[in-house]
């Protein structure tokens, strides 16, 4: 009898060995399965994080961008504007020019509103404030309508206009030191601050090149 059971054993062990090898293997292959898929995923989702990070970047230095462009070009239609009012030449195309300056920076100032971190924004309000304020002086000037506050004149509101240059310059110090950027981008203009008003504090030509 042990001569016909002693084969049946090992022959059964043998299938049993091999069953219980297999399953091993199979769930060897599906933990290394469920681990691959498990690191693919995470990687998937750090790839989108980044991605994610690298649009928000790049959609606050494009509001950077156009906010600093349209800064440049509202100081420099009051400039202009400032020009023409002492010399007595203000036409409405300067009025117009200026009135779309304004709207342009305002939309722009919006949208940063909307994007920018706290302490690039507290930088271009103070510069919102201050082109307000200079635009606010010289429309009134223009109209002859009474100022607002005591001392109001051309001759302050050129000390406005020259003084907000260094308001222009830390505002786009603030905005490359936040996205990493210590010059300006490729493509955006360089400003040039206007010209030294000199001991009386008035520019020494007008825009259009001629003595005032």
């Amino acid at each position: 009898m042990s001569n016909t059971v002693v084969p049946l054993v090992i022959a059964f062990l043998g299938i049993v060995g091999t069953l219980l090898s297999a399953l091993m293997t199979q769930r060897l292959a599906g933990k290394a399965r469920v681990k691959e898929l498990d690191h693919a995923e995470r990687q998937r989702a750090r790839e989108r994080r980044h991605e994610t990070e690298q649009a928000t970047q790049e959609a606050v230095l494009a509001c950077y961008i156009t906010l600093n462009t349209a800064s440049l070009d509202y100081h420099s239609e009051l400039n202009n504007f400032w020009y023409a009012l002492r010399a007595g030449r203000v036409t409405d195309d300067l009025r117009s020019r200026l009135d779309d300056a304004r709207r342009g920076h305002r939309a722009r100032y919006s949208e940063a509103q909307m994007r920018v971190p706290d302490d690039a924004l507290a930088a271009a309000d103070k510069v919102h404030r201050s082109l307000s304020r200079i635009y606010g002086v010289l429309k009134r000037l223009d109209g002859n309508i009474p100022p607002h506050h005591e001392g109001e004149s051309l001759e302050h509101a050129y000390t406005q206009i020259a003084e907000l240059w260094e308001q222009l310059s830390e505002m786009r110090r603030i905005m490359r030191a936040s996205t990493s950027h210590p010059h300006p981008p490729p493509g955006q203009p360089v400003p040039q601050p206007p010209a030294d008003p000199g001991n009386t504090r008035r520019p020494t030509s007008s825009p259009d090149g001629q003595d005032p």
